[in-house]
């Protein structure tokens, strides 16, 4: 199961150590960010496996997350 680091504007903010941890995250996000940043474009997803300490992990696109 891989982990997941949430970044904004390439700042890490957050961990979430699961899919619905990131789900729950990101609607938090939208609720407060309903005049600024509604979509969450400024939200990055980096999808950190058992490498990640040696590739950085992998950057995902937030619509799985939707």
């Amino acid at each position: 199961m891989a982990a997941y680091a949430l970044l904004v504007d390439g700042e890490r903010v957050a961990r979430a150590g699961s899919e619905p941890d990131v789900r729950a995250w990101l609607a938090k996000y939208r609720e407060e960010h309903v005049v600024d940043d509604p979509s969450a474009a400024h939200v990055q997803i980096i999808e950190r496996g058992s490498f990640a300490w040696l590739t950085g992990g992998k950057l995902v696109d937030q619509e799985q997350f939707r």
